[in-house]
Parts: structure tokens; sequence; C-alpha cells
């Protein structure tokens, strides 16, 4: 049986070029899907993008509950489509522990995609799989869904975006504060203090992989580009690569790793709440 607990993902592992850090490769895909996936139910926006689509490296396909049936991924709209599905939900939340490990396969990605409408609730978990000998593709990526049964749903967190980007702000500034300390203004520089003129409206957005369809308003696509900008986990070349030795030598260790898991949680809560600022609507 191949195992890939901590194998690398190609959004996760890129080092620092140009200022620029790539966003965790499972949480991106969550993130792609659900956008594109609602602008799509809620507009008929055109979903497609070469990301979810069969490559040499990746391979993504949605597989019911019980097996038996799979879809690509504009099938797999279709067939929400067809079945009264009206929303999709980022679901679940991420450890703060997970900032240390998001590099790696199976680490820093909330729990999955929720399908949300008149043919009740699934929730879609993803597993990603490594192709042993890569005969067609790199990465074979399956959702398989979980149906939801009326009174398993769980809490659900829908917080204003004003007050989500205020709280990212403010997080970015105290780290920012930590780097400047411990002598790695680099990460200030070129990552936190940009992410917060954007969040602020005194710079242009930074471009990230993919835009929000018309769908979202321009505080979710704000504070989705501040998200991306800010993003600084990963492995070689990241965060957690010489900064933890910085902090060390300024006996600031503790702060390096308490503020590190706090950027880490509010990065995703942030983006979840992002892509899913429409569900309510």
């Amino acid at each position: 049986m191949l195992r890939i607990a901590r194998l690398r993902l190609i959004h996760s592992t890129g080092c620092v070029q140009n200022g620029e850090k790539n966003m965790n490769g499972e949480l991106h895909q969550l993130l792609l899907i659900t956008a594109l996936g609602n602008g799509n139910l809620m507009s008929g926006a055109d979903a497609s993008n070469s990301e979810l689509e069969h490559t040499g490296f990746l391979d993504v396909r949605f597989l019911a509950e019980g097996g038996g049936q799979s879809w690509n991924w504009p099938e797999w709209l279709a067939e929400l489509k067809n079945n009264g599905c009206q929303r999709l939900m980022l679901n679940g939340t991420a450890s703060t522990a997970a900032w240390n490990s998001s590099g790696f396969s199976g680490n820093g990605a909330p729990g999955g995609v929720t399908s949300l409408g008149a043919c009740g609730e699934s929730l879609w978990k993803a597993e990603w799989r490594m192709d042993q000998y890569r005969s067609r593709t790199k990465w074979k990526v399956t959702y398989t869904e979980q149906k939801i049964a009326d009174g398993q749903q769980g809490s659900r967190e829908f917080l204003p975006l004003a007050d989500i980007s205020a709280h990212l702000e403010e997080v970015l500034r105290e780290i920012g504060a930590l780097a400047d300390g411990i002598g790695e203004q680099f990460w200030t520089n070129n990552f936190f203090e940009p992410a917060r003129d954007i969040l602020k409206g005194k710079a242009p957005a930074a471009q990230p992989p993919f835009q929000l369809p018309a769908v979202y308003k321009d505080q979710a696509r704000i504070l989705l580009n501040a998200v991306y900008k800010a993003w600084v986990f990963g492995g070689m070349g990241s965060w957690n690569d010489n900064p933890p030795y910085s902090a060390y030598l300024h006996e600031r260790e503790q702060d390096y790793t308490l503020l590190s898991a706090r950027l880490y949680e509010t990065l995703v809560q942030c983006a979840r709440g992002a892509v899913n600022s429409v569900v309510l609507l």
C-alpha cells in the first residue's frame, strides 16, 4: 500500500521568489472548488479551470457515496445542479498545530466541501494519492461523498468579513513586529505589511492564482487576496525554515510559535469565510 503521509504538494513546496510564497495545495484546491462551484451554481458562471481538469500532474474525481458513480469536475457540477444543489461550503477548521507541517500532504486543510440544497447535504472529503508508477498522473485526488443526515450538520461559522479582516490585520501587525525583532525583516517587508496594505486599501490587491466569480463582493475578494499574499507556511525557504532559529537566537521561541499558530489559524478562517460568504445569500 502506497504511503503518502508526508509527501510534499506542489503548491506548498516552492521556495520564496520575488516575495511570493505558494499556498498549501490541498487548501488551495478546496478554495478553488468552493468558489468556482458557487459561481456556477448561483449564476451559471464558467467554472472551467485547468487545475481541476485531468493533466499530467493531477487527476481530480468525485465519487458518489458507496462507489459506483464517478464524475470529473464539470460532470460533478452538472450532477449537483440536476439534484437541486444551490451552494458549496468549505467545511471544517484548521488545527493551530498544523502550521509547522502544512507543507505536507494530509496536513493543514479543512475537512472538505459540503454541498447544500434541495438534494440534502453531503460532505465531499478529499484523498490525495501519488501514482506509484506515474503512468498517467503524479497525483490522483478523489473527493468521496458522505451524506449528512438531519441533525448531524454540526456547528457552522459565518462571521462578518469586516470582523475577520480586522482580526487578520491585527495578527499580521503583531507577527510583523516579531519578525523585525528577530532580524527577519524580509517577511515583514514582503508578506505581512503588503497583506495589511491590501486589507486597508493602501495597495493594489495581489493577484491570487484564481479570481473569485462575480457573485462574490469586493470585500471577500480583498480578504482572499490578502490571505494568499500573507501565506508564508511550507517547507524549504518558508517562514517554517530559518525564522525558528532566528527566534531561538533572540530568545523568542515561544512568541514565534504562538504567533505562527495564530496567523495560520486566522488565515484559514479568513479563507474559509471569504469563499463561504455567499452561502446565506
